[in-house]
């Protein structure tokens, strides 16, 4: 729900980035195209340099990670010519392997967009995932501020903002391992809490649910 306001871009031609590290803190900057590529996808795109990051990072052991960053991006989006993006982050990372074959992790990100038409979204997830052997449970809290204009419903609702919050649960299994690679099933229930404006188009709580596979790496081994 909040790639868009927790992340820094998508794909982009042209990245130069310079970073310092001094003992457990890590300093960096970048310069890069804040355009989002065109359509073509069988091309390059000029490389514009025309917009520029930091990030500042602290680990102060091998469990915790924070870091602040900005990105001051020159119109991302295509269908908004004029209008650049500062893009605010912080997170929190946690990991911890309780065992050989137990491991926890707990992620908080906030992302806020403030648009250089004077408008601003903020956004949160909050995530847990715990895996015993073969087995994960895993939970996520969403929030998100969506506008009219995204949800394109201007010419019903203006200019409005609204907030919208999501729950989700689910567990996967280990079915297969070989190597590096390890293929999962699993199954992830959704709840949905909008705005009330929106309830009228959306319902009071919309749910969804998906049942997948899934081939990915497999836990690293430290």
């Amino acid at each position: 729900m909040g790639h868009h306001w927790q992340d820094a871009t998508h794909i982009t031609f042209g990245v130069a980035t310079l970073g310092i590290r001094y003992k457990n803190f890590k300093l960096e900057g970048s310069s890069f195209t804040g355009r989002e590529p065109d359509e073509n996808r069988y091309d390059f795109d000029q490389a514009r340099f025309d917009s520029y990051s930091y990030r500042l990072s602290y680990n102060p052991s091998a469990n915790w990670a924070f870091q602040f960053s900005q990105g001051f991006i020159k119109e991302p989006e295509a269908l908004e010519p004029g209008v650049d993006i500062i893009r605010t982050t912080a997170s929190v990372l946690y990991a911890n392997s309780i065992s050989e074959k137990k491991h926890h992790s707990v992620a908080l990100i906030w992302g806020l967009n403030d648009k250089s038409d004077g408008h601003k979204e903020h956004s949160l997830l909050l995530e847990d995932n715990y895996q015993f052997g073969k087995n994960a449970l895993f939970s996520r809290y969403e929030f998100v501020q969506k506008s009219a204009e995204e949800l394109d419903l201007e010419d019903e609702l203006g200019q409005s903002t609204f907030n919208v919050h999501v729950f989700s649960a689910g567990y996967n299994r280990s079915l297969w391992k070989k190597g590096k690679m390890e293929l999962t099933a699993g199954t992830k229930a959704t709840i949905n809490f909008p705005a009330k404006e929106l309830k009228p188009l959306y319902g009071k709580a919309p749910v969804g649910g998906q049942v997948y596979i899934q081939l990915r790496p497999s836990v690293h081994q430290h």
